[in-house]
């Protein structure tokens, strides 16, 4: 079975084979151009040869097709009887095959194919360079950039160089393979110190493009190894003298070559740096002079071939060499700040801008010359000394290995604590600058200058003070140099002609931004329902800003988030539940940014506990045993305690005159209780009139109507008066005693002298006579129930008959409360 299937296969094979044999002896294609331009159409010709076996006799026709895909019969033709055509106006792509086939009916067979291609012409080859390189082979590189090609087709380049030889033009021309964009020229065709003219082409089956020409000398390109200082020598005052040669393989060069020399100060001695340049031959001497005195210089020194030329470039910068001038005596003069604190004095220092150390290892010596005293000698730019009341100035002075500076003259102002700057404030300039801003002095004093200080606080060691002295005419300055992220401490001092102001302090960062670090919380104290967390303070190195304030998060299980902000060190969560797992998170802010802790804190609260749940109940207990019975108090003591807290004031219309009794006037009245003689009556305001005994009453009308009450007789032991009451009925318990009481039976006996006129002080209204709307006025009524009318505000008639008619005078009663008086010889 298998032998079978092996058989046919071979069969296929070769039946497939024999048919390709047969197609590719059918026809030949050609084409104009297997390349053509980008765009544009391409035309393909098929002819079918005679003994054809695909073709003789049968009915054909010619079909073609374009990468495997059938090209519309209308771009198709037919140029004679076995020859066919076709015209494709552009090619979907870069590249395509066409192909012509023999078609019987729908059964095509492909005879012959061409590829085709399209492109475009090579770009110019732009940024043309050239370098000579000085080493032991002095190879001329030369390259450019090709610009965009195509890919499918091959693009050749061809170098081409143009030099004077005998005032004739020579050319040198060099294939480069393809895809190479650089080539080394040899050192035969191109003369180092003449010029030439350069130029590549680049070249493919659509054209060819030419660069630039490029004129140049090509050792004006070449890029020397950097140079060597021999000796430096110091002979004349601020004068130093080179000596120096080129690296090896330049030794050879001969010509006249441009140097530059950098000196910098070392350490920073006078912070200034400078960039001398000369045309100088090989092995000659280079002289540099108006240097510092005494200066430590490094020097560093670089060559080119011409300093004139487009094309020289630099070399690299040589070892540095240090050399030192000629010492001399420090000159120019020294900023000074003293500060007094009673004979504690702190003198600091550092150079002016014309201080000139002239050598090194400075000292200093401070001295006074009344006394003359050596205060201290030092090689710091600061010392601390005592001075005495006498003393008015020091002295300071530098030293060197030549000599002393000339002396700096230092006033002693012992006047302190004067008048400050009002305003003063630091303002964000950059990352390392801050604007200060000051004024508002006192104006009964004179400014001559200003002082500003300035120290970081976060330098171990203490950092040293800085400090810069200012004009008067100053108000702001602007202070660098200052390190990022850092706390300084910042003074204005104004400076007055009779001593030194008092300082104006600020703390300022010159840039901030998120704290390095987040404090780890820790729980100082946990129960059920609260706990109290604490974390400590930042260091101050590194906050990175003002801090601002801290935001504690807390949750549970059920993402029940609390967000408590505060600006202390400790918070205080509470109405939490108890047996429950929480969690906190600690955030810190300054103005710079925010950044939270890394590190999550996790708690549980506690169960309440057998003492918190009787400290709970008892109160609660307590509290509820009090409700009730403030309660049960109300409801059973009602018409007393409403008494008490909301008496009842009796309206004057609807009042009427009584008899008051011992038993009525305490009721609806609260207890009171006195040791020596109780009051059973409460009085918001009464007066007492005495009937006097000399003069009769100026009126013994008596009115007698329905408003009058007879007056029952009491015992003798008790006082007889007269009240006015709030209701008409004679039984109103809820009476309340205010008016004027005017006194008879006992009271006509008494020896004191009563007041001649009484009134209420009452704002109820009162009753008027005169009024006829109102009902009638009231009466006055004697013990023995007569009435007289008498007129208002009138004198008590001074009679001496007690058993004339008891006569009393009653004007414009106000309300009258109940009374009740037990005993009237006490009145």
């Amino acid at each position: 079975m298998s032998s079978v299937w092996l058989v046919l296969v071979l069969w296929i094979f070769v039946n497939a084979l024999i048919k390709v044999i047969q197609a590719s002896s059918c026809a030949k294609i050609h084409t104009p151009a297997s390349v053509v331009l980008a765009g544009s159409p391409v035309s393909v010709s098929c002819s079918i040869e005679d003994d054809c076996p695909l073709t003789k006799g049968k009915d054909f026709r010619v079909a073609w097709k374009m990468n495997n895909h059938f090209v519309p019969s209308n771009l198709s033709y037919q140029e004679s009887n076995r020859t066919y055509g076709v015209i494709i106006p552009t090619l979907p792509d870069t590249e395509a095959s066409i192909a012509c086939a023999v078609c019987e009916e729908e059964n095509c067979q492909i005879v012959n194919g061409v590829r085709v291609k399209a492109g475009y012409p090579p770009p110019v080859p732009k940024n043309l360079r050239c370098s000579l390189n000085l080493s032991s082979k002095k190879r001329f590189l030369c390259q450019w950039d090709p610009g965009q090609e195509k890919a499918n087709l091959t693009t050749n380049y061809t170098l081409s160089i143009f030099r004077v030889i005998s005032k004739k033009v020579t050319c040198d021309q060099y294939l480069i393979q393809s895809g190479a964009h650089f080539f080394f020229i040899p050192q035969k065709s191109s003369g180092l110190l003449s010029e030439v003219q350069i130029n590549v082409t680049a070249v493919n089956v659509l054209g060819n493009a030419t660069s630039e020409t490029l004129k140049l000398i090509p050792m004006e390109t070449a890029m020397f190894d950097p140079p060597e200082i021999n000796r430096i020598e110091a002979d004349v005052l601020g004068c130093l003298n080179y000596s120096w040669r080129l690296a090896k393989p330049q030794l050879w060069l001969m010509t006249p070559i441009s140097l530059e020399l950098r000196l910098k100060t070392v350490d920073n001695q006078q912070d200034n740096e400078l960039a001398l340049r000369f045309t100088k031959q090989q092995g000659s001497i280079i002289n540099v002079c108006d240097l510092f005195h005494g200066t430590n210089y490094s020097t560093t020194m670089r060559v080119k071939y011409s300093s004139l030329s487009k094309w020289s470039k630099w070399s690299e910068w040589s070892d540095p060499k240090i050399a030192t001038t000629i010492m001399t005596a420090p000159t120019g003069s020294l900023d000074t700040w003293l500060k007094m604190n009673d004979q504690n004095a702190q003198l600091y220092w550092k150079p002016s801008k014309n201080f000139r150390a002239n050598g090194w290892n400075l000292s200093y010596t401070v001295e006074s010359k009344k006394p003359k005293k050596t205060l201290c000698k030092t090689q710091e730019s600061h010392c601390r000394f005592n001075l005495t009341d006498k003393v008015e100035k020091i002295y300071l002075r530098a030293n060197n290995a030549a000599a002393s500076s000339d002396h700096t003259e230092v006033p002693v102002y012992w006047n302190k604590g004067l008048g400050s700057v009002s305003n003063f404030s630091v303002h964000h300039q950059s990352e390392t600058s801050v604007l200060i801003v000051w004024g508002g002095t006192p104006a009964s004093l004179s400014v001559t200058g200003y002082v500003l200080e300035w120290r970081s606080l976060c330098e171990t060691p203490a950092a040293p003070l800085s400090f810069t002295l200012m004009d008067k005419n100053i108000s702001s300055t602007i202070l660098t140099g200052l390190s990022p992220y850092k706390p300084y401490e910042m003074s204005i001092y104004p400076k007055y002609d009779k001593g030194i102001g008092s300082p104006h302090i600020l703390v300022a960062y010159s840039s901030q931004k998120a704290p390095s670090v987040v404090p780890e919380l820790n729980v100082m104290e946990i129960s059920h329902s609260y706990v109290k967390l604490h974390w400590d303070e930042i260091p101050l190195e590194q906050r990175n800003g003002f801090i601002q304030g801290y935001t504690v998060y807390f949750w549970n299980e059920t993402n029940n988030i609390k967000v408590i902000k505060t600006e202390e060190t400790s918070v205080v969560v509470r109405h939490l539940q108890p047996l429950t797992k929480y969690k906190a998170l600690l955030a810190v802010h300054t103005m710079g940014g925010s950044k939270n802790g890394s590190d999550v804190l996790d708690l549980a609260t506690r169960d309440i506990d057998g003492i918190e749940m009787v400290l709970f109940v008892i109160p609660a207990c307590i509290g509820l045993s009090l409700l009730v019975i403030i309660v049960f108090a109300y409801f059973g003591k009602h018409e007393r305690l409403k008494m008490c807290l909301w008496p009842i004031i009796p309206d004057p219309a609807n009042s009427s005159i009584k008899r008051w009794t011992t038993t009525d006037s305490v009721q609806g009245m609260p207890p009171f209780k006195e040791e020596k003689e109780p009051v059973l009556v409460y009085l918001s305001h009464f007066s007492l009139l005495d009937l006097d005994e000399k003069e009769p009453f100026k009126s013994d009308y008596v009115k007698e109507n329905q408003w009058s009450r007879d007056i029952d007789s009491r015992d003798d032991s008790h006082s007889s008066f007269q009240t006015c009451v709030r209701n008409d009925s004679e039984h109103d318990r809820d009476s309340i005693p205010y008016a004027t009481v005017v006194f008879g039976g006992p009271y006509q006996n008494h020896s004191s002298c009563p007041p001649a006129y009484v009134r209420s002080e009452s704002t109820q209204p009162l009753l008027g006579a005169d009024d006829p709307g109102s009902p009638p006025p009231y009466e006055n009524v004697s013990p023995s129930g007569s009435v007289s009318k008498v007129q208002r505000f009138t004198t008590f008639p001074q009679n001496s008959t007690e058993s004339e008619e008891n006569e009393e005078l009653w004007e414009e009663f106000p309300m009258l409360r109940s009374l009740a008086i037990r005993d009237t010889d006490h009145i």
